[in-house]
C-alpha cells in the first residue's frame, strides 16, 4: 500500500493516528478457532482469554511478522467500519495482542521478590494429626497441636509483617493434619488475629482446608462467625473412586457418604464451599461426574493431579509411570470438558475452575505457587516450611518479617533453569502459565526445582484445551444475553468486552 492510500484510510477514519506505524502480533498468542469466532489468549500478559469474531481474528493475523496499521486496515472487507476497526486495534494493543516490537524468542525467568506484594496467603497448620489415612498424603502425621504460646507468637509475626510491608489483605487457611480436630486452636487464632489487625485496617479472610468428615454445632457456628470458606478435599465423585484412598485411619472404611452429608448441612447454612480435588490414575474416571456435580451446585473448585504416582517420591527414570498417569488424566479431562461444554452447565469462568497451579489470569515467571515469597506455611510448632509438602523436612524460625523468613525456606534460584542445549521451559509458549509446574515435585523427582515437570504432558494438553473450553462457554454466555453479533467478548463487561 502506498502513502496516498494510507492517507485515504486516515481520511476515512477521521482519526489522528499514525497509520504508518508498524505493529506486531504477539508470537506467543494462542488463537483457537471456534464454531463462531476465535478464542485469543496472551500467556505473557495479565487478563483472561477473550473471544473475537472472524474479521477481528483475520485482522490480527494480518499483523503477524509486523505490518503497518494502514496496510492492515486497507485490506479489510468493505463492510467493516474502519473507525471501529481502529478502536479494535487500540484495544488489542492495550491487551498485548499487538505490540510495537517483535516478540522475544525466549522468556526470561524472574528472581524471587516480595517488593510489590500487597497480600499474604498463610497456611496455618493448627495440628499434625488426622482421622483419615490417605496413601498419597504428603504430611508425616503424628499427634501434635499448636499451643497458645505459639498462636500468640505467630499472630504477632503476622501483625508485624502486615504493618512493615503495608499489606492490604491477608488470607489465613487453617490446615493440618485435619484442622477441624482442633477447633479451640482455630478459634483462639482467629480471635487474636482479628484483634491484632483491626487497627491496621487490613482485610483478613479465613478458610478451612478439611477432609469434610467432621461437622458439629460449635464448629458450624465458628465457621459462620468467621465468615470462613470451607475447602473440602475430594478424590472423585462417588464412593467407588473417592474411597479408593480416603479411608478412616482406624476402621479403614470410606469417607464419601459422611462428607456428602456434611456438604448438605453446610449448603443449608449458606456456607461458601469450594472443592479441592486430587485425581489420580485410579480415581480420574469419575472426573466428569465430579465437575458436573460441582457446576450444578455452584461450587468453586481446584482440580489437582496427584504428584507422586504410586504414593512414592522415588527419583530416577519414572517416565512410564507419569506417562500412564497423564494419559489417563488427559482422557478424563477431555471427557469432562466435552460434558461441561453443553449449554446447560454454567461455569464461573473467572473464579470457578482452577487447574493445578496454572495461571490463566496473571502470568508469572518465577514459580506458580508463591513459594518463598508471599505464600507462608506455618507448622503447628511455629516454624516455617516452604510448602505444605515439605513440613518437618527443612524449616526455618519465623520472625517479625515472615516474607524474609519464607525466602530462606527454599534456597533455590528460579532463574537457574534448563541449559541451552536441551529442551527449555523458557522456549515454551506456556511458560508464564505453568512456570515449570510444582517446584517441590520437580526437585524430588528430577533433582532440580526449576526444570521440565514430570507432568509436562498434562500441562501441554490441558492448557490449550482449557482455552477452547473457556471460549465456548463465553460464546454460550453471549448467546444467553442476546449478543449474537459481537466483535469481542470477555468475562469482564468492560473495555471491548461484549462490543457490538
Amino acid at each position: 500500500m502506498d502513502a496516498l492510500a494510507i492517507d485515504d484510510v486516515a481520511q476515512a477514519v477521521q482519526a489522528d493516528y499514525n497509520l504508518s506505524a508498524t505493529l506486531h502480533a504477539s508470537a506467543r498468542m494462542f488463537d483457537g478457532a471456534l464454531d463462531h469466532g476465535h478464542v485469543l489468549f496472551n500467556p505473557d500478559m495479565p487478563g483472561l482469554p477473550i473471544v473475537a469474531n472472524d474479521w477481528v481474528a483475520a485482522m490480527l493475523a494480518g499483523f503477524s511478522g509486523g505490518a503497518r496499521i494502514g496496510e492492515v486496515l486497507a485490506g479489510l472487507p468493505e463492510q467493516i467500519d474502519l473507525g471501529q476497526a481502529l478502536d479494535v486495534i487500540e484495544y488489542l494493543e492495550g491487551q498485548g495482542f499487538l505490540r510495537a516490537r517483535p516478540t522475544p524468542a525466549r522468556y526470561t525467568a524472574a528472581e524471587f521478590s516480595t517488593d510489590s506484594s500487597r497480600a499474604m496467603g498463610i497456611w496455618v497448620h493448627v495440628n499434625n494429626h488426622c482421622n483419615l489415612d490417605c496413601d498419597y498424603c504428603f504430611v508425616d502425621k503424628f499427634k501434635s497441636t499448636m499451643n497458645p504460646e505459639t498462636v500468640a507468637r505467630t499472630v504477632e509475626h503476622i501483625r508485624s509483617t502486615v504493618e512493615s510491608r503495608k499489606l492490604r489483605e491477608v488470607l489465613v487457611k487453617f490446615a493440618g493434619g485435619e484442622p477441624t480436630l482442633s477447633l479451640a486452636t482455630m478459634m483462639d487464632f482467629h480471635d487474636r488475629l482479628e484483634e491484632a489487625l483491626r487497627p491496621l485496617g487490613t482485610r483478613v479472610n479465613f478458610g478451612i482446608l478439611t477432609n469434610g468428615t467432621i461437622l458439629y454445632p460449635p464448629l458450624l457456628e465458628f465457621i459462620k462467625r468467621a465468615g470462613a470458606t470451607v475447602a473440602i478435599s475430594l478424590d472423585g465423585y462417588g464412593a467407588e473412586t473417592h474411597d479408593i484412598f480416603r479411608v478412616y485411619r482406624k476402621s479403614r472404611k470410606g469417607s464419601w457418604d459422611k462428607i456428602i452429608a456434611n456438604i448438605e448441612i453446610l449448603k443449608s447454612h449458606r456456607v461458601p464451599i469450594s472443592i479441592n480435588a486430587t485425581i489420580s490414575e485410579q480415581s480420574c474416571s469419575s472426573l466428569p461426574q465430579l465437575l458436573t456435580w460441582i457446576a450444578q451446585n455452584g461450587f468453586r473448585t481446584r482440580i489437582g493431579v496427584v504428584r507422586q504416582p504410586g504414593g512414592s517420591w522415588a527419583s530416577g527414570d519414572r517416565r512410564e509411570e507419569y506417562a500412564r498417569l497423564t494419559s489417563a488424566v488427559n482422557a478424563a479431562f477431555e471427557t469432562a470438558f466435552t460434558e461441561l461444554e453443553k449449554p446447560q452447565y454454567s461455569v464461573d469462568l473467572k473464579n470457578g475452575l482452577g487447574i493445578c497451579e496454572l495461571h490463566f489470569d496473571t502470568p508469572t515467571t518465577t514459580a506458580p505457587c508463591g513459594i518463598a515469597t508471599n505464600h507462608i506455611v506455618i507448622q503447628d510448632d511455629g516454624a516455617l516450611a516452604s510448602c505444605p509438602m515439605t513440613t518437618r523436612e527443612f524449616t526455618v524460625p519465623a520472625g517479625p518479617d515472615l516474607f524474609a523468613a519464607a525466602r530462606l525456606t527454599f534456597p533455590h534460584d528460579p532463574t537457574d533453569r534448563n541449559s541451552d542445549d536441551e529442551k527449555n521451559c523458557l522456549d515454551c509458549q506456556w511458560f508464564p502459565v505453568c512456570t515449570s509446574g510444582c517446584s517441590v515435585t520437580n526437585l524430588r523427582i528430577k533433582g532440580k526445582a526449576f526444570t521440565i515437570s514430570p507432568l509436562h504432558a498434562f500441562y501441554d494438553y490441558v492448557i490449550p484445551r482449557y482455552l477452547v473450553f473457556f471460549g465456548r462457554k463465553l460464546l454460550q454466555t453471549a448467546q444467553r444475553r442476546g449478543q449474537e453479533d459481537f466483535i469481542i467478548l470477555g468475562v469482564e463487561q468492560s473495555a471491548m468486552g461484549g462490543m457490538q
